[in-house]
Order: C-alpha cells, then sequence, then structure tokens
C-alpha cells in the first residue's frame, strides 16, 4: 500500500450509489476502475447508522429505494451481493396522504385499478379522470420509465416525450406552459386529491412544482410511479443498497480509495488524463492516470469550478455553468423510536393507512402549498407552522431489524429553505433545531396521535447538517440543484454540456446529469453507456436490462401481477 497502482482505465470521482453503479458497470466490462472517495465510508446519502441507542438504525437521507426500477438491480446481480429490498407484508398501497378530517387519499403501489377504486372514495370524478391519464399511459410505462431513468436525456427523446403527452385529449392546451401547481388545479376537482396529487412531486423540491414544463412533469410521473409499483427500504437500511454496489465493484476487480478526497482533474490538450489527490489525502498529491476515462459523481459547480477550472471551459460552457442553481428547499428531519406501532388517525376510515410504508402530511389546503412555497421560495424563512411535505417512512413495519423487538422508526422530512438569511444565514439552524423540530412535532401528532404516549427518542438532523455531511450538495436536498425548467432534461446540469458527456475530452459526468440521480441509478448507468459506446468496445451481452425488470420479477414472486392501468 506503500505504492499503490496509479494506472487504471478509468477514474471514478466520488463513491455515491450511482458513482459505485457505473463503476461496477464497466469493472464487470473488463475495463481496470478505481473510486476515489474522500469519506472513509461510500455512500454518503444513501447511509444507515446507529445515532440513538444501539439497535435503532436511522436512514440518514435515502429512505425510499428505487433500485429495482433502474436496469442496474438485474445488471449488476444486486441481489447476489446482499440487496434484499423490502416492503410491509401484503400492502396494497406504496403511498397515502392523510388529512385532519379522517380522509385519506391512497395510491397503489402494484395496481393501477386499486388507486382508482380508493379514490373514489373521495371523488368519483376525479378517480375517473386518473382513470383516463393511467388508461392511456399503461401500454407506455416500461418504456416511459426506461427513458426517463437509464437512458441518455437528448432534445429528441423530450420531443418524443412531449408528442406522447400531448395527444392526451383531457390535457389542457397550454399545459407546458403551466407550473405543476396550475396543472393539478386545472385537471382535478377535489382540494385533497389536489394536495395528495402534488405531495409526492413536491418531495423531489417545492421549486419543481412551483416551475413551468418540470411541475406537470413531475405530477404525471409521480402518478405513473405509483400506479406501477412505489418504493422499498432495504433490509438493515438503506445503506445495504451502498453494501451492494461496494460488494459488487471489489467482486469483479475494482479498487476504492477512501480518505481520497481528488483536488484537481489532469487535462492534457483538452482531455481528461487523470487525477490529483488533496494534501490531505491518504495519499497526499499523489496523481493517478486514467487511459479511458474520468468520471464525476460530484454535482456541477464543484466539478467544474473545482476539479476542472474556468480557463479549461469554453463561454459557452462557462456562462450557463455560472447561472447552475441550487437554491430551492432541503430538509429539516425528525426522527422516531416508539415502543408501540404507529396508528394514524385517519386509519379509522382507512384501515390499510397502518400498512403503508411512505406518506406525507401538513398541507390542508391548496393555500397550504401556496404558503410553504412562497416561505420557501421567496421569504426564505422556515413555514410556521410548518407543512411536512417532504416524505414520510414508516420503516419497522417493512423491516422490523431495523430496530430493536418492539419498537418501531419512523422520519418526517419537513421542506425548509437553506439559507434562512433573514435569520442569519443557514448556521442558525444549529439554534432552531429543537424548537422547530418540537414545531414539526406538535403538527404530526395531530396525524399520529399514539406518538405522544410511545415516543422513545427523538433525533433530529438540519439542513445544515445535510451540508455538512455532503458540501458539494450546495444546500439543495439533491446535489443535483434546483428542480426547474432551466435544469432538466437534456439541459442539465447547464445547457450545452451534453451529459454524460462535457466540453472536456474523456470526462463524464454520473451526478447532476439529466438521468434521475436517485436510487434507480440511471445517473451511473448512463454515465457508464456513454463510456462503453465511446470507445467502441460493445456492450458485454449480461449489460441488457430495461427499466422495471426487477420490479416485475419482485411483484411475481409475491403472486402479483403489475397493472398499469385501470381497465
Amino acid at each position: 500500500m506503500s505504492s499503490p497502482k496509479t494506472d487504471y482505465d478509468v477514474i471514478m470521482i466520488g463513491g455515491g450509489v450511482n458513482g459505485l453503479a457505473g463503476a461496477a458497470y464497466l469493472q464487470k466490462s473488463g475495463l481496470n476502475v478505481a473510486v476515489f472517495e474522500r469519506r472513509d465510508e461510500s455512500g454518503t446519502f444513501c447511509a444507515t447508522e446507529e445515532v440513538l441507542h444501539p439497535g435503532v438504525k436511522l436512514n440518514l437521507h435515502a429512505s425510499l429505494l428505487l433500485t429495482h426500477y433502474g436496469p442496474a438491480y438485474v445488471d449488476l446481480e444486486l441481489e447476489r451481493f446482499g440487496l434484499e429490498l423490502l416492503r410491509p407484508p401484503g400492502a396494497a398501497f406504496g403511498y397515502f396522504y392523510p388529512f385532519l378530517d379522517g380522509n385519506a387519499v391512497l395510491f397503489s403501489s402494484r395496481d393501477a385499478r386499486e388507486t382508482y377504486e380508493a379514490w373514489k372514495r373521495i371523488s368519483p370524478k376525479d378517480a375517473e379522470t386518473y382513470r383516463t391519464i393511467v388508461n392511456f399511459f399503461g401500454p407506455m410505462m416500461p418504456a416511459m420509465f426506461h427513458a426517463g431513468y437509464a437512458d441518455k436525456h437528448t432534445d429528441e427523446s423530450f420531443l418524443r416525450l412531449l408528442d406522447a403527452y400531448e395527444k392526451l385529449p383531457i390535457f389542457p392546451k397550454d399545459w407546458l406552459w403551466m407550473t405543476g401547481v396550475e396543472f393539478v388545479d386545472c385537471i382535478f376537482e377535489n382540494e385533497q386529491i389536489k394536495v395528495a396529487v402534488l405531495s409526492y412531486p413536491a418531495t423531489s423540491g417545492v421549486e419543481g412544482i412551483s416551475s413551468r414544463l418540470s411541475g406537470p412533469l413531475g405530477v404525471l410521473n409521480f402518478l405513473l410511479m405509483f400506479s406501477a409499483e412505489g418504493g422499498y427500504t432495504a433490509r438493515g437500511g438503506s445503506h445495504g443498497l451502498t453494501h451492494s454496489l461496494v460488494r459488487c465493484f471489489v467482486h469483479h476487480g475494482g479498487k476504492i480509495f477512501y480518505n481520497c478526497p481528488v483536488e484537481k482533474v489532469i487535462i492534457e490538450n483538452n482531455q481528461a488524463k487523470g487525477v490529483r489527490l488533496s494534501s490531505l489525502a491518504t495519499y497526499p498529491e499523489a496523481e493517478f492516470k486514467a487511459s479511458r476515462a474520468v468520471i464525476s459523481d460530484v454535482s456541477a459547480k464543484p466539478t467544474f469550478f473545482g476539479l476542472i477550472g474556468e480557463e479549461h471551459l469554453p463561454a459557452s460552457a462557462l456562462a450557463p455553468l455560472k447561472r447552475f442553481d441550487y437554491r430551492g428547499s432541503t430538509l429539516f428531519t425528525n426522527y422516531y423510536v416508539m415502543d408501540a406501532k404507529p396508528n394514524f388517525a385517519c386509519s379509522e376510515k382507512f384501515p390499510e393507512a397502518n400498512n403503508t410504508f411512505v406518506y406525507n402530511f401538513g398541507a390542508e389546503t391548496m393555500n397550504d402549498v401556496g404558503r410553504l412555497i412562497d416561505n420557501v421560495m421567496v421569504r426564505d424563512l422556515p413555514p410556521d407552522p410548518p407543512i411536512v411535505w417532504g416524505a414520510a417512512f414508516n420503516y419497522c413495519i417493512a423491516d422490523p431489524t431495523q430496530a430493536p423487538p418492539g419498537q418501531y422508526t419512523l422520519l418526517t422530512w419537513a421542506i425548509v429553505p437553506y439559507e434562512i438569511r433573514p435569520l442569519g444565514g443557514p448556521e442558525k439552524w444549529d439554534d432552531l433545531r429543537e424548537s422547530y423540530a418540537d414545531k414539526v412535532e406538535a403538527v404530526f401528532e395531530q396525524y399520529l396521535p399514539n406518538l405522544a404516549t410511545a415516543k422513545i427518542a427523538r433525533y433530529v438532523n438540519t439542513p445544515h447538517d445535510y451540508v455538512r455531511r455532503s458540501p458539494h450538495c450546495g444546500g439543495n436536498m439533491h446535489p443535483s440543484g434546483s428542480v426547474n425548467e432551466a435544469q432538466m432534461w437534456s439541459w442539465k446540469p447547464f445547457a450545452g454540456c451534453g451529459a454524460p458527456k462535457t466540453p472536456i475530452d474523456s470526462f463524464y459526468l454520473c451526478q447532476s446529469t439529466g438521468a434521475a440521480n436517485y436510487t434507480n441509478l440511471g445517473a451511473g448507468y448512463a454515465a457508464a453507456c456513454e463510456v462503453i459506446d465511446d470507445m467502441g468496445k460493445g456492450r458485454p451481452d449480461w449489460w441488457r436490462a430495461k427499466a422495471f425488470e426487477g420490479a416485475t420479477e419482485l411483484l411475481r414472486r409475491q403472486g402479483i401481477t403489475q397493472r398499469f392501468s385501470v381497465d
């Protein structure tokens, strides 16, 4: 180890789950790949730690695993390497949204008809609108999700997407120019349906539902996703995904360098040739060469302003990069341990809620939605009283191993702004930690009354804690930046980049790209595809999976056949 190997085919900067997935694809295909991670552990945003008391496993960021949506689940044989995806046994619904009047809007995790029947209990008219939407898109679902979660996003694929959407008669003619809020307000009638439909796409950032184009697309993605399958946790917590990717990569011969932050990408004649490590690395200022490609799993601005340097970028790339936007919403998190199973107030009318893994709460009306957007995007102050809307998770009903016997863990993500300049800046979150957590809890107890008597302990993460953990996220809940029309599809991370390619030869991105930067591993998959295709090497036979193959197989084992449409 005093003289590590310094020459590789491919170097990956960053050991997040998408970086690991991209590296594993390339290593398994026969290339020699090294991953350089600044921390002593992979998977910064896909971590599970015992920060309260022994045996209580808290997922410190990634909580809803969508790995089964992407091709990597099958291609990389992640089950073989220890990943076991779980959700509540027999659960029909993947997501619910409770209201203080005892109603709940339910979304099936396996069958569009189940969602349709549940909606009829709230609004028969909106149930028929939902039916029209999913019946239209049902036959296209697997192909649409592969295009969204795996393929490189291009201008041509965006135009095909628009063409498909514009053929649905119930869509308003000007839907392309609507915000997500306007779109939902236009096509649905019932206030509770509207709030519930907006709540899940808002978990990717309220700037998404308040922006044009990306807002309607986010709403449709949500409706179709939970008609198709929904999400899981992993046995032992989210970090199980990280472990499986590391095992896969190392099994095929890959090398991970921990405690090795990269200082610079070595560039010669506009071509990436390797990396130089930081003076604080395990191998201080050491240089490592890459004969084929260097890939960054770090977000856009730290990558290009830090690792590359402005002097290597043409004005056509530098100008849009300087406009890259991290502003928007981030997460304030309450974690709970209870000594009784969570019992939601809405379960008197909708007993299915107590066996559902993912939920959200807090906004009761569309006016509440507007207030949240105003606080986060305009006033830059945390909403008071809080509107959670970052999603919430009921872990132990899906995976009892995440807490000692007889205990249950939950998470609530409250959407808040990061900067809070009127209060003195993001460092002030340290002072607000417990007082704001109390406010979130007071709201939560209205929906989960037995929290007050069954709570054993609480742990709090503030937005500034997330930045300390992963500085390259820029204060946003996702390192890929703000969710808006200027930073989506083929224009992500910035117009003219061509991600996963970049203006630098042999330098690629698997972060802040058009493909989803989530636990479906689409960004890592897309980057690996781009590298192997540019080499003219050809993809091996095992590199063939399509989106949804893993999801279909998981349901088949449970004796369930997916139904993408109501009829």
